[in-house]
């Protein structure tokens, strides 16, 4: 068979990520060299980036030979411009990655296995390039779960902490639910088209609508999306900061690609799933940054970020689907180029900034905000590398973000201005406003995110003490830094590298000049100015007195690190706002004999209650609990009953299967 050398890189990418893997399961009880194997991530996601850009915009397809087969479909893929869009994200956070991971895996050492944790980490990224390239429903099925339970090992790394199995036993029971829904829409799927071939599938008609229903939310209880995001901010935290990057950066949008393939490209004109997807992603983007705000751990910060930022995606999916079905094809292609740029946005900079928070915490030995601040005077070049990952997320310009969330914006303008229905036209306002409610929170979060962190006094020794690291952690920070910028300032082309990707998924052929006009000069501008600008403030060289000044520090001497600003003071207000939807409680404790005008101890605690875990999904576990003790008397340990068990459950699966 004569391969296409895109396809033979893509092929020899997952071989070398396969030999990595092998190779760090021989080294399980050893020696491990985190370069070398950092050197086998970084050859296979430069050879994958290398097939993705060299096979852009063409369709290729090969399958494995005759013996390679997977039960009911042999092992087949297809790479298009959909499919090389997402392993081009995932090739460059994984070379990212390889330069950041030999440095900062030296202080995880002596707490995780490196032959288990880099065995691993190359089956993840096999996993995740496999269910892109995916032809069939069955090589989908295989390598999601690959994908998913590598991804369970690695957040469970520190095994022999409770935290981290509490996390692991979190995220696996979601991607267990999340299989389950998945393989039952698929299954759905083949009784409507009688084959696994996923370009032989139409989710046209209201008949399947309910297998549309099914994939989608087994897709977004892997995305993150609300009400099923729970496993987020328990699994990013415990996980190393380079998983976190991979599982942020990129396992999610393997989720939004789902999405996309299924619902988009294979033409899903029912209302209701639209309607679903553009429901839940709104809710979980305001849900996603209020949580943010509050949050003290700059890792669960930035798990509920991408709560945000997914919700942010799915609606804009749900918004495409909805224009589509009812002929609004400029919305429809304004809302796919803002979904598939974001995409590329939100894969570059929340890798970015989870590496800095890695950072931190590998240099800091903490990621709590109310033991930091201070950090930029010892670690500048981290500092300067989450500030633009901030920005970038803020969808401030000239930086990456602007463009594809200004693009949002301008789908749902449009359709508060194209001639539907009344109810509609409103609701595009209400979600447009939303959405700028949601745009300044995340401005308020990362804002408290850089200031608590980077800003004022050490408030503890650990801070105090801090330096840069040298080498590889920079040299990534530093590379997603220049995308977040370079995107930003060049986007207008890289939007025309989107169009074929747009006119796959919409099956026509996409003139984005028509559906909008994003000037190019302005933006370029604004990068210039503002780099001048920064430069000017803070690198160049000075060429005056330095004068220094003692701080007012209201005649009670030299001010404490306790004077600084927390975190929980930052959001309290904003807190004290959304107390009912997230049960923020605030205890003060005062003590002191003239406790009233001399107090010798104030204690102020703010705590908050996940409503979702508590009420629903903690009841709903006790009474899946109840019911397996009940079941469990069904274990009588004759075989004759089980026998009799198995008799009656063949009868059962006749009856039910003579109905279809």
């Amino acid at each position: 068979m004569n391969l296409h050398p895109s396809s033979l890189l893509v092929i020899v990418a997952n071989l070398v990520w396969g030999v990595g893997a092998l190779g760090a399961l021989t080294c399980f009880r050893g020696n491990v060299s985190n370069r070398l194997f950092s050197t086998f991530l970084f050859v296979g996601s430069l050879l994958m980036g290398a097939g993705t850009v060299l096979g852009f915009p063409d369709q290729l397809s090969w399958q494995a030979a005759e013996p390679v087969y997977l039960g009911l479909a042999p092992l087949a893929n297809r790479l298009d411009p959909l499919s090389s869009l997402f392993l081009l994200v995932l090739a460059v956070v994984g070379i990212c990655v390889s330069f950041f991971s030999p440095q900062y895996l030296d202080h995880l050492s002596k707490r995780i296995n490196l032959g288990f944790y880099w065995s691993c980490l190359f089956t993840f990224c096999i996993g995740m390039a496999q269910v892109l390239l995916s032809a069939n429903a069955i090589t989908f099925l295989v390598f999601w779960e690959l994908m998913s339970l590598s991804s369970v090992a690695l957040v469970a790394s520190e095994s022999t902490r409770k935290s981290a199995q509490r996390s692991a036993f979190i995220y696996l029971t979601a991607t267990r639910i999340s299989t389950a829904f998945i393989t039952s829409g698929f299954i759905w799927m083949y009784f409507f088209c009688k084959s696994w071939n996923f370009a032989d599938w139409s989710f046209a008609g209201p008949e399947r609508c309910g297998a549309a229903l099914v994939i989608l939310i087994g897709l977004c209880i892997k995305a993150g999306v609300w009400p099923f995001h729970t496993w987020l901010p328990y699994a990013h935290p415990e996980a190393p900061a380079p998983v976190s990057a991979l599982m942020s950066g990129v396992m999610v949008k393997v989720a939004i690609y789902g999405i996309v393939r299924f619902l988009v490209c294979n033409s899903c004109d029912s209302d209701i799933p639209a309607f679903c997807a553009l429901g839940l992603g709104l809710i979980s983007s305001i849900w996603g940054v209020i949580c943010a705000l509050m949050q003290r751990d700059l890792k669960r910060l930035l798990a509920f970020s991408t709560v945000e930022n997914t919700g942010l995606l799915v609606g804009g999916i749900g918004l495409a689907l909805l224009a589509h079905t009812r002929s609004y094809e400029p919305i429809a292609i304004l809302a796919m180029t803002a979904v598939l740029f974001h995409v590329i946005n939100h894969g570059v900079f929340k890798s970015l900034l989870f590496l800095s928070a890695g950072t931190i915490d590998a240099q800091a030995h903490t990621r709590d905000l109310s033991l930091l601040g201070g950090l930029a005077k010892g670690m500048p070049a981290t500092m300067i590398c989450f500030l633009v990952g901030s920005i970038a997320i803020c969808a401030m310009p000239p930086f990456n973000g602007f463009i594809s969330k200004y693009l949002f914006y301008q789908s749902f303008f449009q359709l508060s201005w194209t001639a539907v229905p009344i109810l509609e036209k409103a609701g595009a306002l209400v979600i447009v406003a939303l959405l700028s409610c949601v745009g300044a929170l995340s401005l308020a979060c990362f804002a408290k995110a850089v200031g608590i962190a980077f800003l004022g006094r050490a408030r503890s020794d650990l801070a105090a003490a801090t330096k840069e690291p040298k080498g590889g952690m920079i040299v990534a920070q530093m590379i997603l830094a220049t995308l977040c910028a370079a995107i930003g300032m060049f986007g207008p082309f890289v939007l025309v590298y989107i169009q074929p990707v747009v006119g796959l998924t919409l099956h026509e052929r996409v003139d984005l000049s028509r559906a909008f006009n994003l000037p190019m000069l302005p933006l370029f501008l604004i990068g210039i100015s503002l780099s001048l600008v920064f430069y000017r403030l803070f690198l160049a060289p000075a060429n005056h007195i330095s004068r220094k000044f003692i701080t007012w520090d209201c005649g009670f001497g030299d001010l404490p690190s306790r004077a600084e600003e927390t975190g929980s003071s930052f959001s309290q207000p904003i807190g004290s706002l959304f107390a009912p939807l997230l049960q923020y409680r605030m205890s003060t404790e005062i003590a002191g004999k003239d406790r009233r005008h001399f107090p010798d101890m104030i204690n102020f605690q703010a705590s908050m209650t996940s409503f979702l875990e508590q009420e629903i999904y903690r009841r709903t576990g006790a009474a899946l609990e109840g019911l397996s003790t009940l079941l469990v008397r069904l274990q009588t340990g004759s075989i004759h009953v089980h026998l009799l068990y198995v008799f009656l459950s063949v009868i059962v699966v006749a009856l039910v299967g003579s109905f279809f």
